[in-house]
């Protein structure tokens, strides 16, 4: 693949962008080799031009939001990652409407609804993404997804950025039509609902279950495994005695099996060959296959 790296570094570096940054510093396995460049955009503007320059160029990009649900490669990305994230872009209320931006950390938000009184978001408070990234993937938990309470989406269409209704009945379970690289989402519109005095229990409850449930204490991307129909990936993979089982430095959670974490020193590698070996087991005992809800870096490249 031909285009001219000087060039393109020079356009990106007037951007903002920084080079040779490590992925483990992006993403929430902590694993990763360099990124040839990285671009945190504050502006609509500069993630447009950024994307032209890539386009102009057919210079490999991605998009990323807090990297939670991400898996890089060891050898790194030569490419741009473009990372939607700390934004430091307010929330915007107004009655029971709020705007978020992509980069808009998701718990934050369901935080301040509770403490404005406002319900809706209560049980999606503790997943580690951003509004871009559950948008994306219609990110859900303990009954509630995104989708609830999603109104508008903000979206990168034909050169311009424009604002359009959700497309509700294309998302689903883990599934949603605003992701990368069909679409480039940098906002979105939330209807949410007076509280109707059980927000913050519920919010608590949720966050509870999590401290007790989950390895919050290492790196992980949250559950490795989508939900099998009829099952509980977490079970399953318990049942087939994986628990504790490890390659390298990744392991599955002894808390939680429906976890893969980076108990210290893990690799990419290790947590890939840990995840097919999880799944090569899980199959031959089981009959199910398991589908990753960790997405590789790798699937993520856009070449326009």
């Amino acid at each position: 693949m031909l285009y001219d790296r000087d060039s393109i570094a020079r356009a990106l570096k007037d951007l903002g962008a920084k080079e040779n940054v490590p992925l483990s510093e992006l993403v929430s396995f902590r694993v990763g080799g360099p990124a040839a460049f990285v671009l945190q955009p504050r502006e609509e503007a500069t993630l447009c031009r950024a994307l032209n320059v890539c386009r102009a160029e057919r210079f490999p990009v991605i998009l990323l939001g807090n990297g939670t649900n991400v898996l890089p490669p060891d050898e790194g990305f030569e490419g741009l990652i473009l990372q939607l994230s700390g934004d430091g872009s307010a929330p915007a209320f107004e009655g029971e409407k709020v705007v978020a931006g992509a980069g808009c950390s998701l718990t934050a938000l369901a935080k301040e609804s509770v403490q404005r009184g406002l319900m809706g978001l209560e049980r999606l408070c503790g997943i580690p993404g951003t509004v871009g990234g559950a948008v994306a993937m219609n990110a859900g938990a303990y009954g509630g997804e995104i989708k609830n309470v999603l109104r508008r989406v903000r979206c990168y269409r034909d050169g311009a950025f424009v604002w359009e209704d959700a497309r509700l009945d294309e998302m689903g379970y883990r599934r949603s039509p605003y992701t990368w690289p069909g679409t480039v989402v940098t906002a979105a519109e939330l209807q949410l609902m007076p509280d109707d005095g059980t927000a913050a229990e519920t919010m608590a409850d949720c966050m509870r279950r999590r401290r007790e449930k989950q390895p919050l204490s290492l790196p992980s991307a949250g559950s490795t495994f989508k939900r099998p129909e009829g099952h509980f990936a977490g079970a399953l993979i318990e049942g087939c005695h994986l628990k504790g089982c490890t390659v390298g430095g990744a392991q599955v959670s002894e808390l939680h099996a429906g976890f893969i974490v980076n108990r210290g020193g893990a690799t990419a590698g290790d947590i890939h060959a840990l995840i097919r070996h999880v799944q090569d087991v899980v199959y031959g005992e089981t009959g199910v296959m398991l589908e990753p809800e960790v997405k590789r870096l790798e699937d993520l490249v856009c070449i326009f």
